[in-house]
């Protein structure tokens, strides 16, 4: 999606170049968001953005790829055969989940927008296509756990996924009403979205798992 000029850019000014772009994304929706804003930021000229993406619906994708596999280097990093209870292993993925929010806010800001508050018409397309990724993970995972017995082969691998996926993204909605966790606060004062609120995440997520837990098992 990206145009050699880009890929042909030092890394410090690709870097550059998605810290602005990551934020004008982050802060508005699709429709309100200004190339002219994130070339103001740089200090280039307008027509170098057109250089590097052919429209503004190809940035927005771009960044919503680099996002994405940003964060998934972070769930990957955790592995299965390190944990001998298949739930521990899915909490520390969520843990995971919490450093990519402080030490990647941009990004993580970026895909709370996508996942929660976008409504642009051209992006509609493209705004669940993470949910798709998850459910695949899920169907990869319920089978590895079926094979080794950690779940009942009698329940549909397919309807478990669906499960699980919806749970696990509802835990956004029990924070903000449970525990009073303000995301949209912490983005207008750039803060990372779970701020210095880690634990309260980790007990939603604990809360979650015991039910998971007993459904599944």
């Amino acid at each position: 999606m990206s145009k050699s000029t880009f890929k042909n850019l030092s890394p410090e000014k690709q870097e550059r170049f998605l810290a602005e772009a990551l934020k004008e994304f982050a802060n508005n929706d699709f429709n309100s968001a200004s190339i002219t804003q994130i070339v103001k930021n740089l200090g280039i000229a307008k027509g170098s953005i057109y250089q590097y993406f052919g429209n503004k619906l190809e940035l927005w994708l771009y960044l919503k790829q680099y996002s994405e596999s940003v964060k998934l280097k972070y769930i990957e990093s955790v592995k299965r055969d390190n944990y001998p209870d298949f739930w521990q292993y899915y909490r520390a993925m969520y843990e995971r989940g919490i450093y990519f929010d402080l030490e990647n806010p941009l990004c993580s800001r970026f895909l709370y927008r996508i996942g929660f508050k976008e409504s642009g018409e051209v992006v509609k397309p493209y705004l669940h296509t993470w949910k798709k990724q998850a459910n695949e993970m899920f169907v990869k995972l319920i089978d590895a756990e079926k094979k080794k017995g950690s779940f009942s082969k009698a329940n549909s691998t397919e309807v478990m996924a669906h499960f699980m996926v919806t749970m696990s993204m509802s835990v956004a909605e029990l924070l903000q009403t449970k525990y009073k966790l303000d995301f949209d606060k912490n983005i207008k004062i750039k803060k990372p979205l779970f701020a210095a609120d880690g634990k309260k995440l980790m007990q939603a997520v604990d809360e979650l798992i015991k039910l998971l837990e007993k459904a599944l098992r």
